[in-house]
Parts: structure tokens; sequence; C-alpha cells
């Protein structure tokens, strides 16, 4: 979604790079020779526009082209990011914007269309629009790392849904959620992703090298309810700084497997 108070240069280095690449040649093409051909019969003063325009077409194409090698750069950092991400300490590390760029990359790759700016400027409730499918989907994004994602925020984000007539609200957090927001999104087109749940997920589209076997690359599953199993850190009681296998469904489900 466009946010406010942002330049256009910005908003082509968070598109897809063709899309400055087609802008750039739609400008040169324009002011090199539309512009001049259906002002060729108008006045003097017209008619100097004209040229002006012409000797600067080239200069305002290169200047539009800028954005395509960093919208390239983007996506590959964001690449890079999301096969790096394995652990819930790199989801804590990421900078907020980041944890936005890592979403949004994940949704790429899952054949999304996918509309964000990665700035500090005002969202308005939604961080990225997805579509696919002729559907509309709203992903927020909560890079908190001390609390949990309340019902007073769902609250506010059904509104942004419900005001963009979209299909379904995303909440993606690097923690978790309280009991009552999971309540107020069961029955609601409210899709919840807490932090083990994103790692999961994440693991699922990494490309799998061909050295590894098939039992290698298959994340383990809980026996309980055959979610994905997370590998986490242990932060208090006595085996504090250990890791251990997790439920990716918690807290619907608790069961842990210790690797120690």
């Amino acid at each position: 979604m466009q946010k406010q108070n942002e330049h256009l240069l910005t908003q082509l280095t968070d598109a897809p790079w063709w899309v400055s690449v087609v802008l750039s040649g739609v400008i040169y093409t324009t002011l090199t020779y539309l512009v001049p051909y259906f002002l060729s019969d108008a006045s003097i003063v017209f008619q100097g526009l004209a040229n002006g325009l012409n000797n600067a077409a080239i200069y305002l194409a290169l200047i539009f082209l800028i954005p395509a090698p960093l919208s390239l750069l983007k996506r590959q950092i964001a690449k890079k990011r999301l096969s790096q991400t394995a652990t819930f300490e790199h989801l804590q590390k990421l900078h907020w914007l980041d944890f936005e760029a890592l979403v949004g990359e994940y949704y790429r790759q899952k054949g999304f269309n996918v509309s964000q700016c990665l700035n500090h400027a005002p969202d308005g409730g939604v961080d990225i629009a997805l579509r696919k499918n002729g559907e509309l989907h709203l992903v927020q994004c909560k890079h908190w790392k001390a609390r949990k994602v309340g019902v007073k925020v769902l609250r506010e984000l059904y509104g942004v849904m419900l005001d963009r007539q979209a299909d379904r609200m995303i909440v993606v957090t690097s923690g978790d959620f309280t009991a009552d927001a999971i309540n107020f999104a069961d029955a609601k087109q409210f899709e919840l992703i807490n932090g083990d749940q994103l790692l999961a997920i994440v693991g699922e589209i990494k490309p799998k090298t061909q050295s590894k076997t098939a039992q290698d690359i298959q994340p383990p599953t809980c026996p309980r309810c055959k979610s994905a199993l997370v590998l986490r850190t242990a932060k208090q009681g006595i085996h504090i700084g250990k890791s251990f296998y997790g439920c990716s469904n918690f807290p619907k489900c608790r069961h842990i497997e210790n690797t120690f």
C-alpha cells in the first residue's frame, strides 16, 4: 500500500525493477516524439516548450532509470535474508523494516503480487497489500519483542479490512498473540501468524540443496497435531540457553521435544 508523503522515485525502488524501465521508456518516447508532433502546429511559445522538453528527455529518462538497479538490489537482499532466517533469534535481531521486507519476500515467493513501501511513513494500518486470483489480502507486521499483539490492535485492523473491502487481513508478528486476540480473529477473515509459524512457513519455501536427503530437508513434525516443529531456545528454567523443538501451532498445541 502506498504510504503518505512518499517520493515517486522511492516508490519505484519498492516496485519491480521493470516498472522503472517501462516508465523511463514512456517518458523518453513521449517527450522526444509525441509532444513535438502534437505541438508542431502550435504557437511559437508551445513549440519552444516542446523543444525544451525534447532536449531534457534523455536526462529525465535516465533519472527514472535510477530506481531499477536499486529495486533489483532490494530483491536480492530480501531473498538472502529469507534464506538466512532460520531461528527465533534471527527474527528478533531484524530491524522492523527488514522484518517487513522478509514477510513481503515470502509472499512474492508464494506467487502473490506484492505492494509495499519500506520506509518510516505512516501506513494507515497496512504494511503490505497482496493480490492473487482477484483477491486482496492486507498484511500488518508487528515486530514486537517484548509484548504480545492484543485484541485492540485486531479490532482496529478489522475496521481497515472492511474499509478497504479486502478478502483477508493477515497479521504477522515476531512474537505472539494474546488469547483474546486469537478468540477475536477466530470467526473473522483473519490469519494470525506468530514468530514460530513464520519460521515454519519460511522454511517451506527455502531452496533445497541436492546434496541433502529427503529426511534432512523435511522439518520435524508434531506427533499431536501434525504441524511443523520449530527450533527454539529456552529463556528460563534449568535449561536456559539450550535448544528444543516446539510446535509451530503454539499456543493451541504445547508439544515440545528436547535436543539436549
